[in-house]
């Protein structure tokens, strides 16, 4: 008796529960459902108006400082030497005057001295033995006069040799004040006549030469401005160069086309250091947008705005740009309007976007 009791409580309550259950979702409704799913996802987006205005089209190139045409200036001697002293390094400034090194000449050098002056004072004496035997009819006017050339042939060379340093050692100083490009001399070592012993490039006779791709060089020019800038050094301001040649050829070390750049006069960059450079080739009016905010359409291109809290898709054309804006051409865009450009990779057409205060 007291069994049947407990399952007939047990079939109210859950009788009860069933009808509380089917009072809870007639309450909730199909279109508070409907109305759940219709919402569907809310984007996360970050935005930046549209801006009209002008954008210029830049190419980018890198290179490195070299020196100018005619400002390198090797010293060296027309003897025979041997390298005393190397007073200066690789990389150096120096100014007008400053001591480079110093030389003596070589054994073979101070030897042809020292045979030149012996070949003067013989032939001087052969001239006056020669003169003496003219007095007393023992000699002509034609052996007088061999004699005579013969002094001056030996005085010429012998006065060309102290003309071009043969003698004692000497200290070679610097007729320009610039770099020390390269130093080819070794302490103790013979130099031949004309070799150089180094190279010095005149300050401020820098430039920089860019490498370009070929299919860009019918977009430059000579006296074009180009914005430069230190590679290894962020942050410092830019120099503005000018173009000075645009060479024709491919560099067969680089497979690039050179560009040589004029740099001014009071610019800091250091020989050999890695520049890289903007031509500005291009200039347009029109709708500019950042880049962030162009996607890739198949072969086309799309941006998303907003209205009305949702994302509107326009295929786009793009115009010239840089590395940070490009001009767009579309239908349905006005100067102003917010674009999309954090979040735009997950937009469809017409889906609710929740925006992001800016950074």
């Amino acid at each position: 008796m007291k069994r049947g009791r407990t399952f007939a409580i047990l079939a109210i309550i859950l009788l009860l529960l069933a009808v509380g259950l089917w009072r809870w979702r007639q309450a909730r409704g199909p279109g508070r459902e409907a109305a759940g799913k219709a919402a569907g996802p809310v984007a996360q987006v970050r935005t930046a108006p549209i801006r009209e205005g002008t954008i210029n089209e830049y190419i980018a190139a890198y290179g490195t400082v070299i020196p100018a045409p005619g400002a390198v200036q090797t010293v060296s001697v027309p003897f025979e030497s041997q390298v005393v002293r190397i007073m200066v390094n690789q990389g150096q400034k120096v100014s007008k005057g400053n001591d480079l090194l110093e030389i003596k000449p070589s054994p073979d050098t101070a030897l042809q001295l020292e045979q030149a002056g012996q070949a003067y004072d013989l032939a001087r004496q052969s001239l006056g033995y020669m003169e003496r035997k003219f007095e007393l009819k023992l000699a002509t006017n034609d052996q007088v006069l061999q004699a005579k050339q013969a002094l001056q042939q030996a005085q010429s060379r012998l006065e060309s040799l102290k003309k071009r340093g043969v003698g004692a050692p000497r200290i070679i100083h610097a007729d320009v004040g610039g770099l020390i490009k390269k130093v080819f001399a070794q302490e103790g070592a013979i130099v031949p006549a004309g070799n150089p012993l180094l190279e010095i490039v005149a300050q401020n006779r820098l430039e920089v030469r860019l490498g370009l791709e070929a299919d860009a060089i019918n977009r430059v020019a000579p006296r074009q401005p180009v914005s430069l800038t230190r590679v290894n050094v962020p942050g410092t301001p830019r120099v503005t160069g000018h173009i000075r040649k645009v060479s024709y050829g491919v560099n067969p070390a680089t497979h690039l086309v050179d560009v040589f750049v004029s740099l001014p006069a009071a610019t800091n960059f250091l020989l050999g250091e890695s520049i890289s450079g903007e031509i500005a080739v291009a200039a347009v009016h029109g709708l500019i947008v950042p880049r962030a905010a162009v996607l890739p359409e198949g072969r086309s291109h799309s941006l998303f705005t907003l209205n009305n809290g949702a994302a509107v898709k326009h295929l786009v054309e793009l115009g010239p740009g840089n590395d940070r804006e490009v001009e767009v051409k579309g239908t349905g865009l006005r100067p102003g309007e917010p674009v999309v450009v954090l979040g735009n990779y997950e937009l469809k057409d017409g889906m609710k976007v929740k925006v992001e205060p800016g950074p």
